[in-house]
């Protein structure tokens, strides 16, 4: 019997040991030392699986410091633990751990060795099925750590000493992490120290540089300032003189415009009349399509301006050129020869179409009401249509024979189409007529 029980305080000490060891290690750590960042550890130190490091509430870290004190005041502890515990505030799964954590402390030290190890430890196991929801990491953080220290404590009290065996390898697996995270957080802080004094250093160097820099940029702009202003300059002459020529081409295509565009009608005038009708005749003499030219003349229209005045006139002409305009083709051209006069090169038209764009001009213009310019509400015209036939004519010559068609619809009582082609064969049966009557007889 004897023997056994020396045994069995041979094999707590044995596994005390090491609890010592590690209490004295943790004694000159400090109380919480953060875990290094998960990217840089996890994954390259110690191969843990990167989770979120959960939130702990300040109260809870607070109160699990005062635990950790060798004297505490368990009353005032205890309000505090009943207050966090109480709490409806949603809880994460590491504060519920350290409360629970808390709850067991609270009560091994409340009762010292009286405490009863079965109620500690099923608050202990409570909190170790939350550890498959918090970071290894986390775990490996002292205020977690104390779990297995209590747990190896109280399973040796009951006589489990391998369960506190295991316990006591998982608190220096955990811990080991611990030391390892701490280790590469300080590499790392004095890696950064050692880089913050380098770039300070290079800091410095590119200051110096970046004054010299600083005035050769200032020349340089100082450079660019003039050019620039040169270049300004330069350019601000160039469009002047742009501007000075396109206004120079522009009067001068205007007065180019005014000698060839009535001033009244707005039409093209006697000069651009004959210009493009030269370059007309000259065309179509080379081909067999036909060109025909309309001579109109308003009727009665010395007797208007007597009446009504000039400026009445001026504004019937002004009406009966845009009243042609809009029966006209596209590709006809319409022109003011002077006076009451008109004349309409019309390319591609043969006499009988010539005459019938004549007589539609004709009663478009008789059945305009013009009362609202004067008295009289009707103005008729008199065309004139001649058509190029021989290649040897002339413009003039075309436009000949319309003024004698147009004549001719004057003496026919004026409102009415004559073509010169109609007027030319009568009088070739007249003078036939006239040749065959003088002849004596025989």
């Amino acid at each position: 019997m004897r023997t056994v029980t020396f045994f069995s305080q041979s094999m707590l000490r044995i596994l005390l040991l090491p609890l010592v060891f590690t209490l004295t290690c943790q004694a000159s750590e400090p109380a919480n030392v953060p875990a290094v960042t998960e990217k840089k550890t996890s994954n390259k130190v110690l191969n843990i699986p990167v989770m979120e490091i959960l939130p702990i509430n300040t109260n809870l870290l607070a109160l699990m410091s005062q635990l950790k004190l060798t004297t505490i005041n368990n009353q005032q502890v205890e309000i505090v633990l009943t207050q966090l515990t109480e709490s409806k505030a949603t809880r994460n799964a590491a504060e519920q751990y350290l409360l629970l954590i808390a709850q067991a402390l609270l009560q091994a030290n409340t009762n010292g060795k009286d405490a009863d190890s079965a109620d500690v430890i099923a608050l202990l196991q409570r909190a170790g099925k939350l550890s498959d929801q918090i970071s290894e990491q986390q775990l490996a953080q002292p205020d977690f750590l104390q779990l297995h220290l209590l747990l190896a404590e109280h399973y040796a009290r009951q006589g489990e000493y391998e369960l506190a065996y295991l316990e006591k390898k998982s608190y220096l697996k955990k811990y080991y992490i611990y030391r390892e995270n701490k280790r590469v957080a300080m590499i790392a802080s004095l890696e950064q120290s050692f880089e913050v004094n380098g770039k300070k250093a290079n800091n410095a160097l590119m200051e110096s540089q970046n004054e010299l820099q600083i005035r050769r940029v200032a020349e340089v702009q100082d450079e660019k300032s003039v050019q620039q202003y040169n270049f300004t300059l330069i350019i601000s002459t160039a469009i002047v003189f742009v501007l000075l020529f396109f206004r120079q081409l522009r009067i001068r295509n205007k007065l180019i415009r005014l000698t060839r565009t009535d001033a009244l009608t707005g039409l093209a005038n006697r000069s651009a009349l004959f210009e493009k009708g030269e370059q007309m005749v000259t065309s179509f003499a080379s081909q067999p399509a036909e060109l025909s030219v309309l001579l109109l003349d308003l009727d009665h229209f010395k007797k208007i301006n007597d009446n009504f005045g000039h400026q009445v006139g001026d504004q019937i002409l002004v009406t009966v050129s845009q009243l042609v305009k809009e029966t006209m083709r596209t590709r006809d051209i319409f022109s003011r020869l002077g006076g009451e006069e008109f004349v309409a090169l019309l390319p591609f038209a043969d006499s009988n179409k010539a005459k019938a764009i004549a007589m539609r001009i004709n009663d478009k213009i008789a059945q305009y009401d013009f009362s609202p310019i004067m008295l009289q509400s009707k103005v008729t015209i008199s065309v004139g249509v001649a058509t190029m036939k021989d290649n040897q004519m002339t413009f003039d010559d075309l436009l000949h024979g319309a003024d004698l068609a147009m004549y001719q619809a004057k003496e026919q009582g004026r409102n009415t189409v004559v073509c010169y082609q109609d007027i030319a064969a009568v009088q070739e049966r007249r003078a036939n007529t006239d040749f065959v009557q003088s002849m004596p007889d025989i």
